[in-house]
């Protein structure tokens, strides 16, 4: 037999083989073996993590800030009254099952870090037409450095990305049922969000307004949603009143914006209440840092301290003062805006972008990927945007966190608050590759006029 009917004979068989494989499902047999293998080590990862770097015995600055709001529960100086009361609910109810025993919480913590990725499939399943593109998005999911790395911390973040997972996919949800409980979930789900970081507020809003406009039976998802919002709104603006005299049911976040406009490198904050005096010193990471390191030493243009005191018995008086004192002109935004996009979308992510543990150095490094991927996302979606019919809210709902959190001059923006973006990048991606090419194109002609899909009906 000559050497070019061996040649002939291996490229025959190797047809054969991969006609037979996909004949009989092979390669989808096999790529769902990978994902669930790539789900479960990164769940034994986590484990091990969080068994090694217990973020009990990290209590220090903001960890401790937390801790300590959580487990004094009638606490209630100006501090425990700015951050969101969520997270400061759940470290109380960890301090009270665990006891500081480092194994319970190591145990409670690992849940809560396995419980995060798989909330996001769920909203995967319900957002992507298939399982597999789904099991794919839980994988790359699963292995986020950051999404990791973070758990070794008692920081906000650790609860915002799993109830960030079950408010998408309770809107989602909401989307394919159209009926009044399952709207009424996904406004209970926001709010709660929303209470853990305000950032969650915006996307909420996008959520429960486009839910709202495509279905039915509006008059009563109005009331049922007015009627949640005020059970769980209502006596949270009455306890920040009585404190702080101003209406903050999400936290008193009027420090963090007198920060951000000031220009300067820290803030040094002084309260008075009723004779009481309490004072405070911050500065976000961020301006410490050089976010190009290696291949750049720039760092920010802020210098110096902003001071400021406010008499809460005085309401918003002071408030309104120092507003109106660090009022922005528009060269000043502009340089503060620039500043804001690179802290959030380049610097590292703090405390858990720590070079000493291998998984900190990982996510230290992989900070350069989300730029670039948010890039191509934007472009994707504009070059497929006649295929994104029934698709637009998710893109929306990016948009409106982005505009919040880098636009608006509402904090000094740092690496730890562009968590829930990374998730929301790559659900993304998987999206609009689930709506690209002719695989994409022919699933949708097969489809029968006789069975929609849900994105069909919600149009």
């Amino acid at each position: 037999m000559s050497v070019t009917s061996i040649s002939d004979a291996a490229k025959t068989a190797y047809a054969s083989f991969w006609q037979v494989a996909r004949d009989f499902g092979l390669c989808r047999f096999y790529a769902y073996l990978g994902c669930y293998l790539i789900v479960i080590l990164a769940a034994l990862l986590r484990l091990e993590y969080i068994i090694q770097y217990n973020p009990i015995h990290e209590i220090w600055s903001d960890p401790a800030r937390h801790w300590e709001q959580g487990i004094d529960t009638l606490r209630f100086d100006p501090m425990s009254m700015t951050d969101p009361i969520i997270y400061q609910l759940y470290i109380g109810m960890l301090g009270k099952l665990s006891l500081k025993i480092p194994g319970l919480v190591a145990f409670y913590t690992s849940m809560l870090a396995i419980l995060g990725p798989w909330l996001w499939y769920k909203f995967l399943r319900e957002l992507l037409p298939s399982k597999l593109q789904a099991l794919v998005g839980w994988a790359l999911i699963s292995i986020i450095p950051s999404w990791i790395s973070i758990y070794g911390y008692f920081m906000q973040e650790t609860l915002l990305i799993p109830l960030l997972g079950a408010s998408l996919y309770a809107t989602w949800r909401a989307r394919r049922k159209q009926d009044v409980a399952s709207f009424a979930w996904m406004i209970f789900f926001w709010s709660i969000a929303g209470l853990t970081r305000g950032v969650a507020i915006p996307m909420a809003a996008v959520a429960g307004l486009w839910v709202w406009l495509e279905q039915g039976q509006k008059v009563r998802k109005a009331i049922v949603s007015l009627l949640i919002l005020g059970l769980i709104l209502g006596p949270l603006t009455y306890r920040a009143y009585k404190i702080v005299h101003v209406f903050a049911p999400h936290g008193m976040a009027y420090m963090n914006q007198i920060y951000a406009r000031s220009g300067k490198k820290w803030i040094e904050m002084t309260y008075d209440r009723e004779g009481a005096v309490w004072g405070y010193g911050f500065g976000s990471p961020a301006t410490g840092s050089k976010p190009f390191a290696p291949f750049s030493d720039w760092m920010t243009q802020r210098e110096g301290p902003v001071t400021a005191f406010v008499d809460l018995d005085e309401g918003k008086r002071d408030w309104d003062a120092l507003f109106e004192r660090e009022a922005l002109t528009w060269d000043k935004y502009a340089w503060i805006l620039k500043e804001n996009i690179i802290f959030l979308m380049q610097s590292e992510s703090w405390p858990d972008s720590n070079v000493d543990r291998l998984l900190g150095a990982i996510n230290y490094v992989t900070r350069w990927i989300w730029p670039p991927l948010l890039l191509i996302g934007i472009i994707w979606t504009a070059l497929i945007a006649r295929r994104m019919r029934g698709a637009w809210l998710f893109p929306s709902m990016i948009a409106a966190w982005f505009f919040v959190q880098a636009i608006l001059p509402i904090s000094v923006n740092e690496g730890r608050y562009r968590k829930p973006l990374e998730g929301l990048i790559i659900a993304h991606l998987i999206l609009l590759a689930s709506r690209s090419g002719p695989i994409a194109l022919r699933r949708r002609k097969q489809k029968s006029p006789l069975t929609p899909t849900s994105e069909q009906v919600s149009v």
